[in-house]
């Protein structure tokens, strides 16, 4: 009797080992997969950069979460508070001060209007060479039915400028607007 369970249960743990190694070394491929993909979202965002150095932000706005320095600008990783969760972008500044790409890499909003801001290219072009000005209502149209998805995406971006130009947050470059 003992003979008839040992087997399932060898057999049981072989499998559960070769799974376990496969995962650890698939693990590494996924990393750099991951990274290669951030790269290469960063350089789009920013065109002409090569390499990005992450830089330590120690500033007052808690709408940014990470500064990536390149050659031309900064790529700035924003989380901002929509209608129903976090969004959490990427903002390219150039030196000048100029949005040069944005993408929205995370959110929750209702689907179809708010989470239409994952694939709205004719909203996110607004944005493109702005300098720290875009408020939605002037200058910039609301996705229909996402005011508030909208103005925190315009918040993102105009704290992305404020970081790259020295703005002043006070100065209502970052504010909610409403």
């Amino acid at each position: 009797m003992k003979k008839g369970i040992l087997l399932p249960i060898a057999v049981i743990l072989a499998a559960a080992l070769i799974l376990f190694a496969a995962s650890w070394g698939l693990n590494g491929i996924a990393n750099a997969n991951a990274q290669a993909e951030h790269l290469s979202i960063m350089q789009t965002l920013l065109p002409g950069s090569e390499s990005f150095t992450l830089e330590p932000y120690a500033g007052e706005d808690d709408t940014i979460r990470s500064v990536h320095k390149a050659e031309n600008g900064y790529v700035i990783e924003t989380v901002t508070r929509g209608y129903a969760d976090d969004i959490t972008m990427l903002v390219g500044v150039s030196n000048r001060g100029t949005v040069t790409g944005l993408v929205v890499r995370d959110m929750a909003e209702t689907f179809g209007l708010g989470a239409g801001a994952l694939t709205d290219h004719v909203f996110l072009s607004q944005f493109l060479n702005t300098a720290g000005e875009a408020q939605v209502g002037e200058g910039v149209d609301a996705i229909s039915g996402a005011t508030v998805t909208s103005k925190a995406i315009a918040r993102s971006v105009n704290s992305a400028v404020a970081f790259v130009t020295g703005a002043d947050a006070d100065s209502g470059a970052t504010a909610w607007g409403g």
